[in-house]
């Protein structure tokens, strides 16, 4: 409850050393590409520019005021919703396609119950014009259901469905409070959900995924804003799998890492770029070192050893599209030390701005 009240005390500029920030900590565990909704995105968009990080951006839409969801404040203001609406064009005109297609960009609707009906409609068509897809949070908390129920009569994959935004362009987020039907609609519809494993785990809130795995439902792995490291999530992703009924052979380290790598790239409209080694592809990839204990014996499958486990210290370099960004655990593209120094100040200012105490 506090996050979200605190985002209200961002700056353009704030943004831009926090992106940097959460770059560096993706890159040095080895990740070569994220998919990023947040505010100010010209802000996150320049930084991830500017350490060479390959990102999928979108606005965040909102038509309510997001400080105000704590009191349970769901007053629409069509102005502010249409104002993000021209924010997520200036990004897509801006940054859509940079560097060789290093930076694509989507439409953010934030959520079900954080846009209204006809803002989500403004959303698939912007999409549908720039021939980009969606990121959106669906079916977040129980309080979003009964607010999408009461007010449109739908559930919040139904209220996707009727918005145009449900397809196979949809990069869904969460989805932990759905019905059969839902999960029926998730399937056919080819959408693919972001399952975050590890920050779920935390909270407690877990999609029922058994069924959706039965269903068909295509899941891919994300780490949510908690931590950026892909191999804790990983292995959350395989316990808390496991624990819900998924079956060992769907919840296995293969299918864990496939489900961080190749597939969330198919599933951003990246299969042609990225996600795999392969002629043709721009060359993202990492190497790990593996004289550690943690990684010793190996054998002849090291795809177990490492998802199991490996950390984020075992990564020494990074590639991405065929620029080494990382070389012996050093990023090659900024000053470590002066993103570190501004992420902590900013952080720090943010946070006393918010609660009006010093530290």
């Amino acid at each position: 409850g506090f996050a979200l009240p605190m985002e209200g005390q961002l700056t353009p500029d704030d943004v831009y050393h926090l992106s940097l920030l959460g770059a560096w900590e993706c890159m040095q565990g080895g990740v070569t590409t994220i998919n990023e909704i947040y505010h100010y995105v010209l802000s996150v968009a320049k930084a991830v520019d500017e350490i060479g990080l390959r990102a999928v951006i979108s606005q965040n839409i909102v038509d309510v005021d997001i400080g105000a969801l704590r009191h349970n404040d769901y007053t629409r203001h069509p102005a502010m919703g249409d104002a993000f609406l021209e924010d997520n064009i200036r990004l897509l005109e801006t940054y859509h396609g940079k560097d060789g297609g290093r930076i694509t960009c989507r439409v953010g609707p934030h959520a079900t119950d954080t846009v209204s009906f006809a803002l989500a409609q403004k959303c698939a068509a912007l999409g549908e014009k720039y021939g980009v897809g969606f990121h959106t949070h669906v079916a977040q908390s129980e309080r979003e259901v009964a607010l999408v129920r009461e007010s449109y009569g739908l559930t919040p994959v139904e209220f996707l469905k009727e918005t145009g935004l449900l397809g196979k362009n949809l990069m869904a987020a969460h989805c932990i409070y759905t019905t059969d039907s839902d999960i029926k609609l998730l399937a056919e519809s080819g959408a693919h959900m972001a399952h975050c494993t590890e920050g779920l785990g935390r909270h407690s809130e877990f999609p029922p995924t058994k069924k959706m795995f039965a269903a068909g439902v295509h899941l891919v792995l994300g780490t949510d804003w908690l931590t950026m490291d892909p191999w804790t999530n990983m292995r959350m992703g395989i316990a808390l799998n496991r624990q819900h009924g998924v079956d060992f052979e769907t919840a296995c380290a293969l299918s864990m890492l496939r489900r961080s790598t190749i597939e969330p790239a198919r599933a951003l409209g990246l299969g042609a770029v990225t996600g795999s080694l392969e002629v043709g592809k721009q060359a993202d990839l990492i190497l790990m070192d593996l004289s550690g204990p943690n990684l010793t014996p190996l054998f002849h499958d090291p795809v177990v050893t490492l998802v199991y486990n490996a950390n984020r210290y075992d990564v020494c370099d990074l590639m991405i599209a065929g620029r080494f960004t990382v070389r012996e655990r050093k990023l090659q593209t900024m000053s470590e030390t002066e993103i570190m120094a501004n992420g902590q100040k900013t952080a720090m200012q943010v946070y006393e701005r918010h609660t009006g105490t010093r530290f």
